[in-house]
């Protein structure tokens, strides 16, 4: 790996954990406001567990899976950085489509 694309691995991978504290931290102020939660398997855990501890439970499995995409950096730099782009993309562009909704929503 070269020097310059350590730093931008690990900027991808700070942003990357950034976007998934967000992303627990707002669904949760949705979920208290009363809007139902829209992925099926996030809404049976936290049907199952409560809202704290299902959003706990795939925030963390989300953050593991960034740690091991991290983790193989070493192999392909390009790959991990392609990788943490995709998924902070995915999480950036769904955040702000669930913060346009939410305003409509609440007639904002």
């Amino acid at each position: 790996m070269s020097t310059p694309a350590i730093p931008m691995v690990c900027a991808y991978f700070v942003l990357n954990l950034l976007l998934q504290a967000f992303d627990g931290i707002f669904t949760y102020y949705v979920l208290l406001l009363g809007v139902p939660e829209a992925n099926p398997l996030v809404s049976a855990t936290i049907t199952k567990w409560g809202a704290v501890w299902g959003l706990v439970y795939w925030k963390t499995l989300a953050c593991v899976l960034l740690l091991l995409i991290f983790a193989l950096r070493h192999g392909q730099p390009s790959l991990a950085i392609k990788a943490f782009t995709l998924t902070a993309a995915v999480y950036g562009w769904f955040g702000f489509l669930s913060i346009c909704n939410l305003f409509l929503a609440l007639d904002l």
